[in-house]
């Protein structure tokens, strides 16, 4: 019989048979002398807490710190099966470190094994208890510490509930000839040998979000948003637990660590005992204080907008470019606007942390500024400032009589980087029948964001040939995060874009002038904070919308939020929902009400 190809156990029961190859002791159900030295067959997870739907691994292994000899085994695990699936198995043989095999059975429920009508078939009928048995003969001995036997890819059912989950041996079952776990010696003597079971937990709690670990001086700091409003945090260092902290501190010192470790911390929410699923993060152990992190440096119009995260509770965060410092902010800061640089080619930023004296490692990014050339208004082939039959006149006597060509990147009216009939057609088009607006830059002055040979010799003149400033439209928004974004509304103008104080509690909006525009993708669900409390030098007006420039709807606002001094506005209490998009519009109450100020965003 060749016991490697042995899978149903529906003719036999196979792990008697293989322990038949090394002893009587299954067959005659005599019992023989047990050694006096022990192994056990534990369970690891790759995960204690499982949402329901969750995919995982249990790995089955023979821990064997006394290194006594061992010929064969058997062992079963078995589970609900209103609970969990079994979806796979890699066994000895095609698992590394696993034992060599001289003969092996094993059976499972299907889809994994083809189950048996005899033997314990209650295992394997798709109702109650299923279970995984393995039966084996190991070629020559082996007495390893600690051996994988087995890897079982399980599944938590969609519709299990929250509460216990187990794996464990079956209870002795003599009908079918399941005595439970043995494992032989090669004499044939019954090794002393524990069965151990594993307690899971299911649990369609969120887990806390945007975990960061950093280290600085030997001390790891982690931090942390909670989606819900959890009773307490649970942190485990290694899959140890370390602390169980209150809910709504969001970070946590572990000092007791040393230089050269690489340390995975897992947290978990807890709410009404239940825990939730885990986070983890990552954090080596090297002296020195982590940079900030994520950093990226983005052009929007002739600013330049920077963003990232901070990974420690930083005293104070420095900003430079090109080398030169350019500004020293405040704790919790994630982002920086450097106006108007005026540069040109590539130009490099730099973003340090501080704790106390110690300044962190610095984390760049860079920006190329194109190099300058004649502002225009795509269209606007006069370079006056003014879309109307001048332009596509100009464009024609250009093309049929040789005239001259003020700005030929401004005649390019799709932007190909060719000029031809068909551009003064649309323009045409464009002025007097509705037709396709020109490629950008339009409506506002800028220069040509796809390279070509056509140029632009003459500048666009007209007052409304100055660039549009970052935020000053809600098209030209600047991108924002959770924390600190400083901003100044000195020299932009009022959006026509539509707003009500129906949403404000009890609080007005003015003439919402000079206002600026910010967008926000929530990193996670939770009540939002969005304040200008205390934090900007006019009277302020605040709106949030969800969506897009195109499709924004209201969803609420503030004038004067209570407490805050100089008429300044906080709007609370806003659901944001992971993933979805949220327009920040902030405005001064009459056109004397404008300044710099800074926007904090935070989700609780």
């Amino acid at each position: 019989m060749n016991l490697m190809k042995l899978r149903n156990l529906g003719d036999r029961f196979a792990i008697r048979a293989v322990l038949m190859v090394t002893s009587s002791l299954m067959a005659s159900s005599v019992a023989v002398p047990c050694s006096g030295q022990g192994v056990t067959l534990a369970l690891e997870p790759t995960e204690t807490v499982l949402a329901p739907g969750a995919q995982f691994d249990v790995t089955l292994r023979l821990e064997n710190p006394d290194e006594v000899l061992i010929q064969g085994l058997q062992a079963a695990i078995a589970w609900d099966s209103s609970k969990l699936q079994l979806l796979s198995l890699t066994l000895p043989g095609d698992l590394p470190g696993s034992p060599p095999v001289l003969a092996m059975a094993w059976n499972a429920p299907p889809p994994v094994g083809p189950g048996g009508d005899v033997g314990c078939s209650q295992w394997w009928d798709g109702q109650g208890e299923e279970a995984f048995s393995l039966g084996m003969v190991i070629d020559g001995t082996w007495s390893q510490a600690s051996s994988p036997l087995a890897i079982l890819h399980m599944r938590v059912t969609t519709f299990a509930p929250n509460g216990p989950l187990e794996l464990a041996p079956p209870a002795p079952d003599l009908s079918c000839g399941w005595l439970g776990t043995i494992v032989t010696d090669p004499a044939g003597a019954v090794v002393a040998t524990m069965a151990e079971s594993l307690d899971l937990t299911v649990s369609d709690l969120p887990p806390p979000t945007t975990l960061q670990c950093g280290e600085a001086a030997e001390i790891v700091y982690l931090s942390w948003q909670e989606p819900i409003l959890f009773d307490s945090i649970v942190i485990e260092r290694e899959g140890n637990l370390i602390a169980e902290v209150d809910a709504g501190i969001g970070h946590f010192e572990d000092p007791d660590v040393s230089t050269g470790d690489v340390i995975e911390y897992r947290i978990h929410g807890v709410a009404a005992s239940i825990p939730s699923t885990s986070t983890m993060c990552t954090a080596t152990v090297d002296g020195n204080v982590e940079g900030p992190i994520g950093i990226s440096c983005v052009l929007s119009g002739s600013d330049v907008l920077l963003g990232w995260q901070n990974p420690l509770p930083y005293d104070s965060i420095s900003v430079t470019r090109n080398g030169a410092e350019l500004a020293t902010l405040p704790q919790g800061t994630t982002s920086f606007l450097d106006v108007d640089p005026g540069l040109a080619g590539i130009v490099e930023y730099e973003v340090n942390g501080s704790i106390g004296s110690v300044v962190s490692e610095p984390s760049s990014c860079q920006v190329e500024f194109p190099t300058p050339e004649g502002f225009f208004i795509r269209g606007d082939t006069t370079s006056d400032g003014v879309l109307n039959l001048a332009d596509p006149v100009k464009s024609l006597e250009y093309l049929f009589i040789g005239g001259d060509m003020p700005c030929a990147s401004a005649a390019d009216h799709d932007d190909s980087g060719t000029l031809d009939l068909g551009d003064a057609i649309s323009l045409l088009d464009y002025l007097f029948t509705a037709g396709p607006a020109p490629a950008v830059p339009f409506p506002y002055a800028g220069t040509d964001p796809t390279p070509d040979t056509l140029g632009c010799l003459v500048s666009c003149t007209g007052p409304s040939c100055t660039p549009e400033a970052a935020g000053d439209e809600c098209n030209s928004f600047i991108v924002v995060g959770l924390g600190n974004t400083q901003f100044d509304t000195t020299d932009l103008t009022a959006s026509i874009d539509p707003y009500t104080d129906n949403t404000c509690i009890a609080s007005l909006l003015g003439d919402m002038q000079s206002d600026i525009w910010f967008s926000f993708v929530a990193p996670s669900s939770g009540a939002a904070t969005f304040s200008l409390c205390d934090q900007v030098e006019f009277d302020s007006d605040l709106v949030v919308y969800e969506g897009f420039c195109q499709s924004m709807v209201q969803i609420g606002c503030n004038g004067d939020g209570g407490g805050c001094p100089d008429l300044s506005s906080l709007l609370s209490d806003v659901a944001v929902f992971e993933g979805a998009s949220y327009l920040i519009r902030v405005g001064g109450w009459d056109a004397t009400d404008f300044g710099t100020g800074t926007l904090t965003i935070t989700i609780d």
